[in-house]
């Protein structure tokens, strides 16, 4: 019986080791990236980066996906008029499913701090917003703005979209396919492929 009992104990304690908000494989980013010497596809590992937003806090990739399933980089700039357009979805779906999900608005374009936090304070956005280097436009080829990046809770680049999206109803899809209780790594060409 102690036998029996002992063996339900390891199998219990081997099911719930996978049973935390992320694995293990979340948290093996690329260590020390050195962003001008990044070029960033989908299907590789995230590097794990520190932002810090307009407002003086530091958002660690690893510390984020050891808490959340997924981040999404969202690229832009103030005068973009798409980001303008898709910021109030984003914003909207992120209210709903911030729990589980971080955006952080990376602004890599040399506007100044102070006019992104006013944009930010302007649109009434929930989720950080940074001044980021001009080397993460090279680090993920960016051709136009906005551009979305997903890296899901195993740290891997898994969804890229240029162009803005027009619904939270979209946005809301692509959040919960990625931080979905049965989701398995996947890297997504197409929004169409989500749904």
């Amino acid at each position: 019986m102690k036998k029996i009992a002992v063996l339900l104990s390891l199998l219990l304690l081997a099911f719930c080791a996978g049973c935390s908000n992320n694995s293990e494989e979340a948290l093996a980013l690329t260590p020390d990236p050195v962003l001008s010497e990044s070029r960033y596809t989908l299907g590789e590992k995230m590097g794990d980066y520190t932002i810090t937003d307009v407002n003086g806090v530091s958002h660690s990739f690893s510390e984020i996906l050891a808490e959340k399933k997924a981040i999404v980089l969202n690229f832009w700039f103030i005068n973009c008029g798409p980001c303008r357009i898709e910021f109030p979805y984003m914003n909207e779906a992120y209210e709903s499913l911030k729990a589980d999900i971080e955006i952080l608005a990376i602004n890599p374009t040399g506007e100044s701090e102070e006019d992104i936090k006013a944009f930010s304070e302007e649109m009434g956005l929930a989720f950080p917003v940074a001044v980021g280097d001009l080397e993460w436009n090279n680090a993920f080829y960016i051709q136009g703005f906005p551009t979305t990046v997903v890296i899901d809770r195993t740290g891997t680049i898994s969804f890229m979209h240029t162009g803005y999206i027009d619904s939270t109803e979209t946005f809301m899809d692509i959040f919960e396919f990625f931080i979905s209780e049965d989701y398995t790594p996947t890297v997504v060409k197409n929004i169409s492929d989500i749904k």
